[in-house]
């Protein structure tokens, strides 16, 4: 279970789960800008970087947060 979360149990629980994504596309343009204004730091969250051929050690590392990992970058042709 990649979420650790047993629905069954949450429901059994009266938990009331609250869920939303990301308009991703839509927010780009502000998020550059607050990349170029130094509102936002993408060098303080990026923890490790992963060559493309590596990407299951990768996600692995990333899915279990080993080794202190926070955010990845896959990083092709890096090798």
């Amino acid at each position: 279970m990649p979420t650790g979360i047993k629905f069954g149990d949450a429901v059994n629980k009266g938990l009331t789960l609250r869920m939303n994504q990301t308009p991703v596309k839509r927010e780009w343009p502000r998020i550059f800008e607050h990349i170029r204004n130094g509102y936002l730091r993408p060098s303080e969250i990026v923890t490790h970087r992963i060559p493309l051929e590596h990407i299951a050690e990768g996600y692995h590392m990333f899915s279990n947060k080993l080794d202190g990992c926070v955010k990845t970058l896959v990083v092709p042709g890096a090798a």
